[in-house]
């Protein structure tokens, strides 16, 4: 009997800790177990719609159970969510987005920041477009912030904001404009136009646009034009925003395509004759800055190649110039007087005007410097000739008296 008694109690101890080890391992694998350690995760994902259809380790895989192995947490790439949004993955890696980690690394001043500074200034946006080692593009938490992940606060022109600022200040734009303006007022997408309504018509990802970021397209059926636009590209290409992939339209028809695609959206809302008519606008200041920003390339340029300014004011001058021609062409497009003239065209001019009156102060120092030497040369010629003259009058003079004083002694 008691061999009998030992073994059901030690069948009781076995399935009682059996029973809690399996207890456990099963919470480590759900969401309460999660939440004890990431509540505010816990709660943002509360609120998403995916709760009702994803489980934590569907996204992070079920390695990670605690604290010591953190290391072990999956993180999910776009391969991942294209599980369930194909055509949405598929779509953004075809747009500008998906190459913003690109564009990033082949601005030069990019490598020669210290990291803490790129981390912060760079990376948090241009991560939108991340190259992952699975060979996809993009951070979806970009847009659709975890673990929300809603759609709903991704279409909001807030959302843009974030990264549409400083030296790219579309939202800025967007907010100065008269759109901008009457959806401050009414917060109504249907009333006035939001960053999704013009740029991801029915939720599409792609995001491009006729004139992209730098304002150019292959071919030019312009010559004057064409001619100031190659060296604007110049400039473009030295600093580095050219270097990038997918950065401009090829072709004319290419950026004819997207230039209809705009119109019919803009025509939602406006006659397409009026539309048509305020785009030309924006070109023509567009015509109009690259005109600018030419001429201030040249007379940079005249200054470097005269050793007046160094590689590095010369980087600094194309950067700003850069950013003004930037702000003034796409200050008209979203309509907004504060940057297509103030913070634009205004400023271009400006740097141009300061580039040429430092070109002509050194050119009147050079002049300036050549008359006091010759001004030196001269002086010092006359005097000279007339020390020399002193020299020749004070010896004379002396022989003469010398002269005088022997004939006295003699007589």
């Amino acid at each position: 009997m008691p061999g009998k008694r030992m073994v059901l109690i030690i069948l009781f101890i076995f399935l009682f800790t059996g029973a809690g080890a399996l207890s456990v391992i099963a919470s480590n694998n759900n969401e309460d177990s999660c939440a004890s350690c990431h509540e505010g995760v816990a709660r943002d994902w509360e609120k998403s719609a995916k709760v009702e259809v994803l489980e934590c380790e569907d996204c992070h895989g079920q390695e990670h159970t605690g604290p010591g192995d953190a290391h072990m947490v999956d993180v999910p790439t776009p391969l991942d969510c294209a599980e369930c949004h194909p055509t949405e993955v598929e779509r953004f890696e075809e747009g500008k987005h998906a190459y913003a980690w690109e564009a990033m690394k082949a601005v030069p001043t990019y490598k020669d920041m210290p990291q803490a500074v790129t981390d912060k200034g760079c990376v948090t946006c241009h991560q939108i477009g991340y190259q992952w080692e699975d060979g996809s593009r993009g951070r979806c938490d970009s847009c659709h912030s975890r673990h929300v992940f809603s759609a709903a606060e991704a279409r909001e022109p807030e959302s843009c904001g974030h990264c549409h600022t400083g030296d790219h200040p579309q939202y800025e734009m967007w907010q100065s404009s008269k759109h901008g303006m009457i959806y401050a007022i009414e917060g109504d997408p249907e009333r006035a136009p939001t960053c999704v309504t013009c740029h991801m018509p029915e939720g599409d990802h792609y995001v491009m646009t006729a004139w992209g970021f730098l304002g150019m397209r292959g071919e030019e059926d312009d010559p004057e034009w064409e001619a100031d636009r190659e060296k604007v590209l110049y400039a473009l290409e030295e600093m580095g925003p050219a270097r990038a992939p997918e950065i401009m339209r090829e072709s004319m028809e290419e950026w004819e395509a997207l230039r209809e695609e705009m119109i019919d959206i803009c025509s939602q809302c406006h006659a397409p004759s009026y539309v048509r008519r305020d785009l030309e606008k924006s070109d023509a200041l567009l015509r109009e800055a690259d005109r600018v920003k030419a001429q201030l390339v040249d007379l940079t340029n005249q200054f470097y190649d005269e050793g007046l300014i160094d590689e590095r004011t010369r980087f600094n001058i194309f950067r700003d110039a850069t950013a003004h021609r930037f702000k003034s062409y796409m200050g008209a497009f979203h309509n907004s007087p504060l940057y297509a003239w103030d913070e634009g065209f205004l400023a271009l001019t400006a740097d141009m005007v300061y580039v040429r009156d430092d070109l002509v102060k050194e050119k009147k120092l050079d002049v300036f410097s050549g008359m006091i030497v010759q001004s030196l040369y001269v002086g010092g010629a006359a005097l000279v000739i007339s020390a020399g003259l002193l020299i020749f009058t004070v010896t004379k003079a002396r022989k003469k008296k010398k002269e005088e004083e022997v004939n006295r002694e003699k007589n």
